[in-house]
């Protein structure tokens, strides 16, 4: 074998090892780059809106972190697979990617009505509101 072809073979190999060992992250940001859009882009953040104030009243102590198995996790939540559940009496947070960019929903009580929230849509440096609605 040629010292040329040997020499293209290992080059191979190691681009073939760096495809290899990239390629979960462009995974990664190809999936949530579409995951983003899909999240900002819903017709029913109400219902969102609703289930998460639902699920935030069922928290009797000050926080907690609710795994998607939850029984008290309404079905709506449950189908948008968030990595993490946390929630306060008054707080709700639905994180769909963590690490270096987070992104999910949030919702909070309003100070001045205990009976309207508001639904917002966050990035690592950003909020966005969707939704205000009001329970009785």
């Amino acid at each position: 074998m040629s010292q040329s072809r040997t020499v293209h073979m290992i080059e191979g190999v190691i681009i073939a090892g760096l495809l290899l060992l990239f390629a979960p992250v462009a995974y990664d940001g190809i999936r949530s780059a579409s995951q983003k859009r899909s999240l900002q882009n819903r017709s029913d953040y109400p219902e969102i809106a609703a289930a998460c104030a639902s699920l935030a009243r069922s928290v009797t102590n000050d926080s907690a972190s609710i795994p998607l198995t939850d029984p008290r996790v309404p079905a709506v939540l449950r189908s948008l697979s968030p990595r993490y559940i946390g929630a306060s009496t008054d707080f709700m947070t639905l994180e769909f990617h963590g690490g270096l960019k987070h992104y999910g929903y949030r919702l909070r009580q309003s100070a001045t009505n205990r009976n309207e929230w508001t639904l917002f849509y966050f990035a690592e440096r950003s909020e966005k509101p969707l939704t205000t609605i009001t329970n009785d």
